[in-house]
């Protein structure tokens, strides 16, 4: 898989276009869960995803969902961002999009590897499909199998493991005093 345009440009562009129709057919829906579409700029979309549930409103995370050779290839989602739509490291991501699963632990859906780029690791994303931990489990075997790999699959996802469970707030402080100088002679003469 390749982030170079083979797939005719007129077909994605189509493409791109009917995954932002159904989108924009939802838009409200969206927004009631905190999905946020701050910018189209063909091929990519972006998106910002809060938590709506506290007060103020935090912008949580957000991606650039790419649509080059869509759909021959899945979707790419990156994270970015939410002012700049620079990409981020996974360093500076803040949540960890985590599944139960039936086992001791939950499954952390935000990898990296050793370039430290974060990606969202589930069937229907391009940087899970180019994974060599996942070379046998080729997109094919999802790209018309219920609208996995579809925009809005991605956007319920990303939304279900990465702000739905966000509830409250957790603060933490730390506090530095400078070194002040009141001109009180601390040691007489």
């Amino acid at each position: 898989m390749s982030d170079t345009q083979f797939v005719d440009p007129v077909v994605t562009q189509q493409k791109f276009t009917e995954e932002l129709e159904r989108f924009r057919q939802l838009k409200e829906e969206y927004r009631s869960k905190g999905v946020l579409l701050l910018e189209e700029a063909y091929p990519n979309l972006y998106f910002a995803f809060t938590a709506p549930s506290l007060n103020p409103v935090p912008i949580v995370f957000a991606v650039c969902i790419n649509f080059i050779n869509y759909d021959v290839e899945p979707l790419s989602v990156r994270f970015v961002h939410p002012v700049t739509l620079q990409h981020v490291l996974f360093t500076q991501m803040q949540t960890r999009f985590f599944r139960n699963i039936n086992g001791p632990a939950p499954q952390a859906l935000l990898q990296a590897q050793s370039d430290q780029v974060p990606f969202f690791c589930i069937p229907g994303v391009r940087e899970y499909h180019k994974h060599t931990f996942h070379n046998g489990d080729s997109w094919f075997l999802y790209r018309k199998n219920g609208g996995e790999g579809s925009l809005c699959f991605l956007l319920d996802n990303l939304q279900l493991y990465g702000t739905s469970a966000i509830n409250s707030y957790l603060f933490q402080f730390n506090f530095q005093m400078p070194n002040i100088n009141l001109g009180i002679n601390q040691y007489p003469t």
